[in-house]
């Protein structure tokens, strides 16, 4: 932190000097630049500003009350973060003229009581200020480093916005000069990226070809002083405005409009004129063909449209793809005549992610919808799926269709009731002794009651499972292979799986 007047009065070799506080008693929180000591009496002039002047008195010796006066007025002119004057030499009593014109300048006025060489003070209290000042390049350094070597790697502006939150230690927010939401890291939706905005610890502006673009925000969180803070968040606002030149940010009115056709049909609000709003951006499907919904979660915006493209080049179809806040969303075009349209789909995303190198890209394949009317609701569970696999990296919604109806339908209470009446018993058994049966019961289910697929899943041997499988049905009281009990203990472990996440 800056060393204040009230720390440095603090100090051991200040408190030898038995300082006394008798005029500015209210800014002693201001900062102190540096520590000089002058008995010059027209020192105003060579005064910067945040200086904290330590003096005998000599250079007033002489002088009557209204040149003592002048002298102080052209000290608080100049912005000194205070005056301390030493009892004893000059003066052995303070002047009353200089506490009266220190008050009326609501300037600090200091009397030091006992002597102490100059020297010590000004070496104890300029090595502070001078290692602060060395601790504030050295983490500017540092951030401008970190975010250099990401400009180096192809960081896009998400790519540059985890940087950035990574060396703050807080949400950031990138929000247009006109008031949209750009994009956002370290939040999680549009909601929470608003939020952090309405309480933002700092924020600096982004510009572009010399003029202002938009305002990058820090949200509240970060452990680094304000002056720290604002450091960093300058050097990240450069870095984006880097990186949007780089890739031809800001977006284009085509991109926005598809963020817009986007955004209205996965909020429900697009059915009428969805069709021209389409073909405006660009996107012509062929009226023999099927809309698969596709969610993605990626650091760089360009990694994640790169591989909706490539799926749909493999495809030879059409592609609807934007960014929509933290996500891309788009809609694969599919023919008809092929009878799996979400695996064909699946298995084009597959090869695109083989093909594109982007480690943290995580793709999710909605369900079949006839038309751009039906694409809200592909694109709504393809969103929710990637929440429900945060670990993997492709998965359709096909697969998840029980989680995303529990959570969809599914009221918590309900599903803690459904958990309690059906597998309390394996929940409490796997609390008390560190073991996952209830785990183990989901994937012994969800393989068809195979032992054998079940134990190759959960990478145990067929022995070990059947252990497993007997301490299960003890516990419950009960075989689990009974066809009336399958439907129950699915939902059951399930809603127990997704609560837990």
């Amino acid at each position: 932190m800056p060393l204040t007047l009230r720390e440095l009065l603090s100090f051991e070799v200040l408190r030898e000097a038995r300082p006394e506080v008798l005029a500015g008693e209210g800014s002693l929180d201001r900062v102190v630049r540096w520590v000089h000591s002058s008995e010059i009496y027209e020192i105003g002039p060579l005064l910067t500003g945040g200086e904290l002047l330590l003096t005998t008195g000599l250079g007033l010796a002489g002088t009557d009350a209204g040149a003592r006066r002048h002298y102080l007025r052209e000290i608080a002119a100049r912005g000194v973060a205070g005056i301390a004057l030493e009892l004893g030499r000059t003066f052995p009593e303070t002047p009353r003229e200089l506490v009266e014109e220190a008050r009326r300048q609501e300037l600090p006025f200091i009397v030091l009581r006992s002597v102490v060489p100059f020297i010590r003070i000004t070496e104890d209290a300029n090595t502070l200020i001078v290692d602060y000042a060395s601790r504030r390049l050295r983490l500017g350094d540092s951030a401008t480093r970190a975010l250099n070597e990401a400009l180096i790697a192809g960081a896009g502006i998400a790519g540059v916005l985890a940087t950035g939150a990574q060396v703050i230690g807080a949400p950031l927010v990138l929000v247009s000069a006109g008031g949209a939401l750009v994009s956002a890291y370290g939040v999680d939706g549009d909601r929470e990226a608003w939020r952090a905005v309405e309480h933002s610890a700092c924020e600096a502006p982004v510009t572009l070809h010399g003029r202002p673009w938009g305002r990058l925000v820090a949200g509240p969180g970060s452990a680094l002083p304000a002056e720290d803070l604002s450091i960093a968040l300058e050097r990240t606002a450069v870095a984006l405005a880097l990186a949007m030149l780089r890739t031809g940010s800001p977006p284009s009115e085509r991109d926005r409009q598809v963020s817009a056709l986007l955004r209205d049909l996965i909020e429900g609000g697009a059915e009428a004129g969805s069709s021209v709003r389409a073909m405006m951006a660009g996107f012509h499907p062929a009226p023999d063909h099927v809309l698969v919904g596709v969610a993605a979660d990626a650091l760089e915006t360009a990694a994640a449209l790169a591989v909706i493209d490539r799926a749909a080049h493999i495809l030879h179809t059409p592609a609807l793809r934007g960014r929509l806040s933290r996500l891309v969303l788009g809609a694969l075009s599919v023919p008809r005549a092929v009878t799996d349209a979400v695996g064909a789909a699946s298995q084009a995303l597959d090869e695109a992610l083989r093909r594109v190198s982007a480690p943290e890209l995580r793709v999710a394949v909605g369900y079949p919808a006839a038309d751009l009317g039906e694409l809200g609701g592909s694109l709504r569970d393809a969103r929710a799926a990637l929440g429900l696999r945060p670990s993997a990296r492709l998965v359709s919604t096909r697969a998840l269709a029980l989680d995303l109806e529990l959570t969809r339908h599914g009221d918590g209470g309900h599903a803690a009731d459904l958990v309690r009446r059906t597998i309390s018993s394996l929940v409490d058994w796997d609390a008390a002794h560190r073991t996952n049966l209830v785990g183990t019961l989901e994937v012994f289910l969800l393989h068809g009651c195979s032992a054998t697929r079940a134990a190759a899943v959960l990478h145990l041997g067929r022995q070990s499972f059947y252990q497993r499988l007997q301490r299960i049905e003890a516990l419950l009281g009960y075989t689990v292979t009974d066809p009336d009990v399958h439907a129950a203990l699915l939902l059951a472990t399930a809603a127990h799986r997704i609560a837990g996440t």
